[in-house]
């Protein structure tokens, strides 16, 4: 009876060995196994199961071999496909830096590269973008924005060492420049530079530059510069729109400064942007926006706790509370990624954490895009403050930089809304704004040139000498 069972056994074992060597799956064998070592304790038996079960693992591990080749290429060409998809996003770093009037112009290129390479000087050659823009405010001394080609020297300095920084950068991978300037605007002391990767992309040469001016009396105290263009990549003929506007609005607190600077926003956007701005494929506002926390300034606030920064930010701060109002809420159509860093104004000079007394700590320095159909965006970019390293220390503000990969248009371009308010100018606001930027510029010059100490002392001299 034994016996009789013990050859059943084998027998049940041998056969669904060999229906598992011609290509059948595994698991009975591993059960019938399992089942006669419980019951018999015949050797034999014990080592043709032993046999068996190498024979199994054999074939399993052949199995294992022929399924981990076939995921590998599946994963080289998902991994193809996912390399050729972020290849074909846009990537663009944009910095936005109020200058305090105050330039050092002799260290350009410390400066330069800080507000390139926010994060990390050594980076590496994929990590480089495609488009650099870099937004300035107060460049220059206020009346020196009356003179354009008094500023030339200084803004041609900045956009050629951007150049050579970031081709230092390419040559050190694999030699041959590749980024030059694409556009260049200003508007008194505000400057925009935008760089690009020419040995990848091409533009076309119709590119917009536009400036408006809501200074008082219109003029360049407070503006905006736009530079707009059509741009894709070699061998590809789809074109795409891109827009970048780079504005300075009202300052100081107050409710009355806030409301200009709402009016400040609406002019600009109306002066700059025609229906083929507006429906731009990527648009992006930056700037100092001057936007201030209300609540009076507290010393002991711990700004590098995560709970006090969005305590401040959503019931406290002026432009997320614009934007998110129910009654025209200001920059409709527009976004802005996650703020987590502290405010960027008013720093005291030439110290690196410590803020003016004077002035309530604020995200004055911001940086908008164009909502994008693409829900998962957000997650493929980085908004942070530059750091105040010793070259930035000049400045009571303290650089942005939001580095992107953008989506591009799949198929037929989708329409994205951007909500254009019309802004009423009267015939002669331009008129008043050029007298005024003149009247501006000389007598800051003159003030430069101690003019007026010589304009008194002519005054007073020629009354003693009317009353000899």
């Amino acid at each position: 009876m034994c016996c009789d069972s013990i050859k059943k056994g084998l027998n049940i074992i041998c056969s669904y060995s060999i229906i598992d060597m011609n290509g059948h799956t595994h698991k009975y064998i591993h059960i019938y196994i399992y089942i006669y070592i419980y019951v018999y304790t015949s050797s034999k038996i014990v080592l043709l199961t032993a046999i068996i079960v190498v024979k199994n693992e054999n074939l399993l591990n052949n199995e294992l071999k022929n399924a981990n080749q076939y995921q590998r290429q599946v994963g080289r060409k998902n991994s193809t496909q996912s390399d050729q998809m972020n290849k074909s996003k846009w990537k663009v770093s944009i910095t936005t830096f109020n200058c305090g009037k105050e330039f050092p112009i002799e260290n350009t290129k410390g400066i330069v590269k800080q507000l390139l390479f926010p994060y990390d000087d050594s980076i590496s050659q994929l990590e480089l973008q495609d488009i650099y823009v870099l937004g300035f405010q107060e460049l220059v001394p206020i009346w020196q924005g009356s003179f354009p080609t008094v500023n030339r020297d200084l803004i041609n300095g900045i956009t050629t060492t951007a150049i050579d920084c970031l081709n230092e950068k390419v040559i050190a991978f694999r030699g041959g420049e590749q980024y030059s300037c694409l556009g260049v605007n200003s508007v008194g002391a505000i400057t925009m530079i935008i760089l690009y990767n020419n040995n990848a992309l091409k533009v076309k040469a119709d590119i917009l530059k536009r400036n408006g001016k809501c200074g008082w009396f219109s003029t360049h105290l407070k503006g905006g510069t736009l530079v707009s263009f059509n741009m894709a990549r070699n061998g590809d003929e789809n074109w795409e729109r891109f827009s970048f506007i780079c504005a300075h609005l009202n300052a100081n607190e107050g409710a009355n400064n806030r409301n200009q600077r709402i009016d400040d926003y609406k002019r600009i956007m109306s002066e700059v942007c025609d229906p083929e701005v507006a429906s731009s494929d990527h648009f992006f506002f930056l700037g100092d926006l001057n936007f201030r926390v209300t609540s009076a300034y507290d010393p002991a606030t711990d700004y590098s706790s995560t709970t006090t920064l969005r305590r401040l930010l959503e019931n406290n701060e002026e432009l997320n509370l614009l934007r998110t109002r129910e009654n025209e809420p200001l920059c409709k159509g527009l976004h802005e990624l996650e703020i987590n860093f502290p405010p960027t104004f008013k720093f005291k000079l030439f110290e690196k954490e410590t803020y003016n007394r004077k002035r309530t700590p604020s995200w004055c320095d911001r940086i908008l895009y164009k909502k994008y159909a693409t829900p998962t965006l957000e997650q493929e970019g980085t908004y942070h403050s530059v750091s105040r390293s010793n070259a930035l220390l000049f400045s009571d503000h303290q650089p942005v930089n939001l580095t992107m990969a953008l989506p591009r248009p799949i198929g037929e371009r989708r329409p994205l809304s951007l909500h254009i308010e019309k802004y009423h100018l009267s015939w002669s606001s331009g008129l008043v704004g050029q007298v005024g930027d003149a009247v501006i510029g000389y007598c800051g010059w003159l003030l430069t040139k101690n003019a007026h100490y010589w304009i008194l002392g002519s005054i007073l001299l020629y009354l003693l000498l009317k009353n000899v």
